[in-house]
């Protein structure tokens, strides 16, 4: 694989979530603006890009391209935008509560709020996190590894974002990064079970079940880390294409979406996997459980996929409004919000049954 560029063929939604933008050895000098500026404000930013949602409490919560954040307070009948120091894409959102929450994107920015997403600042950028690994680093190949990370500058994207409780948040993205943070944001660490044993893989997706981290990526990545982020194991997994989401179920159960329809599914903690037949050969890009326990995934073509039985069957189901989806997050009514190329839509409840 060449790791100059974030290689996978897709749509443009798809290469948001992903990152998959072109790098050189030093990113352009107009570019370090996009992480200096504001978000732009638009009315009609509702029809952006988006490839993240969360809830604050009862509050949507969306974030996407130009690091635009958008809020409802109202089930996501009026929108309004948030105040965001940043322009870059953003990937990944998170929520430890009604008030405290994180976002990532490219150029390794991690943003942190306090008031519910109304408002954001920027916590880490990329070269801060090249520069931390760097000073972690101790055999030579591995020092001129993050020299190379400083040297190129803040050019990788983090994908994923994934709330822990206490203070305890974990960022992912390209080439294997990994930070986290115990104290809120006030201090971020690369993680170093994750980092080494990613084997720089592109990390897409991460899961909480049963006090244990789940982390899916490229080429087949499935893995498991403790809640502690030391101890690490790497499972075997039975396809070798990249996965862009994962879902720990309440019956414990783990599923990993990805590319042309594969879905896999495992019941004993990770240890094995199985494949899940889908009526499709679409690449899956997010996967949620509903309230009354329905699982639904959503695909690069807009379809929903529905499983009444803890992933072992689904069926196609299709949203308010059809275009390539990136994330879905489910809604107190039963549905659930859905974002992507095309800003935001839903699958409401009449949809889904």
């Amino acid at each position: 694989m060449n790791k100059n560029k974030y290689a996978l063929a897709g749509l443009l939604c798809l290469s948001l979530i992903t990152g998959l933008v072109s790098t050189s050895s030093a990113a352009p000098r107009n570019v370090a603006d996009t992480l200096e500026q504001n978000a732009p404000v638009s009315a009609l930013a509702k029809r952006l890009a988006f490839n993240a949602a969360a809830m604050a409490g009862e509050r949507l919560v969306v974030a996407g391209m130009r690091g635009t954040i958008l809020y409802s307070d109202d089930q996501g009948q009026h929108w309004q935008q948030a105040s965001v120091p940043v322009t870059v894409s953003l990937t990944g959102v998170c929520f430890a509560d009604a008030v405290n929450g994180w976002a990532v994107g490219h150029r390794g920015v991690i943003l942190a709020t306090r008031d519910g997403g109304a408002h954001w600042v920027r916590q880490m950028e990329g070269v801060q996190a090249a520069t931390s690994i760097l000073q972690l680093r101790q055999d030579p190949a591995r020092i001129d590894e993050a020299s190379r990370l400083v040297a190129e500058g803040a050019d990788k994207p983090l994908l994923a974002v994934q709330c822990m409780g206490d203070g305890r948040v974990l960022a992912l993205g390209a080439y294997g990064l990994a930070f986290s943070t115990h104290n809120a944001g006030q201090s971020w660490q690369p993680v170093r079970a994750l980092l080494d044993g990613s084997e720089s893989q592109h990390l897409n997706a991460v899961q909480v079940l049963g006090g244990r981290v789940y982390v899916a990526g490229e080429q087949g990545a499935l893995m498991r880390v403790n809640n502690d982020l030391r101890g690490f194991t790497r499972f075997a997994s039975p396809y070798e294409g990249s996965f862009f989401g994962l879902l720990a179920t309440r019956n414990d159960s783990l599923l990993a979406v990805g590319l042309r329809g594969h879905v896999l599914r495992s019941v004993d903690q990770g240890a094995s996997w199985q494949p899940v037949t889908l009526a499709s050969n679409k690449s899956l890009t997010a996967a949620t459980q509903l309230r009354d326990g329905s699982l639904l995934l959503a695909d690069e073509s807009g379809l929903g996929w529905l499983s009444r039985d803890d992933g072992r069957s689904f069926r196609p189901v299709v949203p308010e409004e059809r275009f390539p989806l990136i994330a879905l997050l489910a809604l107190p009514d039963g549905g659930s919000l859905a974002v992507g190329s095309n800003g935001i839509t839903r699958f409401p409840p009449s949809a889904l049954r």
